[in-house]
C-alpha cells in the first residue's frame, strides 16, 4: 500500500477468449522472513511480485520468485501467469493424446509412455503454429517437412560427414571410388513366408 503509483504498470499477459487479459502489477526485491540467526549469511534477495487489478480494493495477489535481479516485470508477469498455459497443455496431454490411458504398474513404462505423448504434443503445438488464428488459411509450409521434390531433401538425408556418406564415398586419401556393392538378400523360406504377411 505504501508503493508509489508510479511503482504500478499495466501488463498484459496473453490474449484471452474475448479480451486481452491484464491487470496492474509492482515487482519489488526483498529478503523473505526467515530463520536466518541460524544460518551464516542471511537469505538472498528475491523478486516480490504484487497484482492488484484496477477494480480491487486492494491487492489480490502475490507472488515470490527467485529469478535473477535484471529479470524484468514482464518476464517475471509471464511466469506467474505460465500455471494457465500449464494446465491447459495438461488437459491436452490427458485427453486428447492419451496421457491418462496408462494403465502399467511400472515406473519405466509410464515414464515411456509420458516421453511418446509430450513428444507428439511437441509435434502438434510446431504444427499448430504454422497456422496463425487470425491469418489467413494457408497453411504455411513447415521448415522440418523433406517431402518430395523439396531443396532439402537430398541435405536431410545426406551423411553429417562426406567418408560416411554412401552417396559419394571417398577413399582414404580423398580419392573418389566406385560405390560399394549392396548387399544381397537374404532368401527366405517360400513356406513360411507367407505366415509373416497375414
Amino acid at each position: 500500500m505504501k508503493l508509489p503509483s508510479d511503482a504500478w504498470s499495466e501488463v498484459i499477459w496473453r490474449e484471452g477468449t474475448n479480451d486481452l487479459l491484464s491487470s496492474r502489477f509492482a515487482a519489488v526485491r526483498i529478503r523473505p522472513a526467515s530463520r536466518d540467526w541460524r544460518l551464516d549469511s542471511p537469505h538472498s534477495y528475491e523478486w516480490l511480485l504484487i497484482e492488484w487489478p484496477p477494480d480491487e480494493k486492494e491487492p489480490t495477489k502475490y507472488w515470490l520468485s527467485t529469478l535473477p535481479e535484471d529479470a524484468t516485470l514482464l518476464t517475471l508477469v509471464d511466469m506467474a501467469k505460465l500455471r494457465w498455459r500449464i494446465e491447459r497443455d495438461y488437459e491436452e496431454l490427458k485427453s486428447e493424446l492419451g496421457l491418462s490411458h496408462f494403465e502399467g504398474r511400472g515406473w519405466r513404462g509410464f515414464h515411456h509412455h509420458a516421453t511418446l505423448c509430450i513428444a507428439a504434443y511437441g509435434f502438434l503445438i510446431r504444427e499448430r503454429a504454422a497456422i496463425p488464428p487470425s491469418g489467413p488459411m494457408q497453411r504455411e509450409k513447415s521448415r522440418l517437412s523433406f517431402r518430395r521434390g523439396s531443396s532439402k531433401s537430398t541435405v536431410a538425408t545426406r551423411a553429417p560427414r562426406c567418408q560416411l556418406s554412401s552417396d559419394n564415398p571417398k577413399a582414404p586419401r580423398g580419392r573418389a571410388r566406385q560405390n560399394p556393392a549392396s548387399m544381397p538378400m537374404l532368401q527366405g523360406d517360400p513356406a513360411t513366408d507367407h505366415r509373416l504377411l497375414q
